[in-house]
């Protein structure tokens, strides 16, 4: 008798549920239905100084453009776009991320403004970057002079050699060996590498010094 208590207890809860649930769906199914509108928000505009003015052709608006002064000889330009360097017959205005090249017995002067280069005979440079505070060439083969005209130090490449100038200097790769040649004219500039070791150096050159690096052996002499 106690079980058959549990038994119909249990019966009538389940009765009562499965009632419940049938006025419920019949409810829900009778309600009238809700139309739901879906609103698309409309496009917002952007501000025109959040679109990039980055330009494959041209270098930013704030780089430095540097003028031809002089040329002689065979020489070579390459554009942002150009695969390669293109016969350079009269003086143009050059830009960051540009190569000039000169042949043998030749020479080319180019005035940025805040320095002035001069490239000789069998040269090959590479304009990095030219923004006024952060100046960078560099320079794979021959001869140039740079002369700092303007408030900001001049770097320059070399392979594994990094040279940040605040004067005048010369930079000479030879054309036979690993050696690069930095001379200062006036001024100071410091040298910096990484050994084969990898540990760093850094070498102050001064007016009248001449730091001699081997690229193939990461060693220098200052004289």
């Amino acid at each position: 008798m106690k079980y058959l208590k549990y038994v119909l207890i249990f019966i009538a809860v389940f009765c009562v549920g499965v009632i419940a649930s049938y006025f419920v769906f019949q409810y829900l199914d009778n309600r009238p239905s809700e139309i739901v509108t879906s609103i698309t928000p409309a496009p917002t505009a952007t501000p025109e100084s959040a679109v990039s003015d980055f330009s494959l052709e041209n270098a930013p608006s704030k780089s430095l453009r540097g003028e031809i002064t002089s040329m002689k000889g065979e020489l070579k330009w390459q554009s942002r776009l150009a695969t390669e360097s293109a016969e350079l017959l009269e003086p143009i205005t050059v830009q960051q991320g540009e190569k000039v090249v000169t042949g043998e017995k030749s020479s080319m002067s180019i005035d940025f403004g805040a320095c002035n280069l001069d490239l000789f005979s069998g040269t090959e440079l590479e304009i990095i970057q030219t923004l006024p505070e952060n100046i960078l060439f560099h320079q794979i083969s021959g001869d140039v002079d740079y002369v700092k005209t303007g408030d900001y130090p001049i770097s320059v490449r070399v392979d594994y050699l990094l040279i940040e100038a605040n004067g005048d200097f010369s930079v000479s790769v030879n054309p036979d060996w690993p050696i690069v040649y930095v001379t200062m004219k006036s001024g100071s500039a410091v040298a910096a590498y990484n050994d084969l070791n990898f540990l760093s150096h850094e070498i102050n050159i001064t007016k009248g010094k001449t730091f001699t690096f081997n690229y193939d052996t990461r060693r220098g002499a200052l004289r």
